[in-house]
């Protein structure tokens, strides 16, 4: 399995994050906001 980070929140970076997700590779999101809006 690979692992991708996702580096930014936006919703560029939530759509690929639910894009790779939902192939099956394990990913995490990182932002610099530290808390959800």
């Amino acid at each position: 399995m690979t692992d991708v980070l996702v580096a930014g929140a936006g919703v560029g970076g939530l759509t690929a994050a639910l894009s790779l997700h939902a192939a099956g590779i394990g990913v995490r999101v990182v932002d610099a906001a530290d808390q959800l809006r």
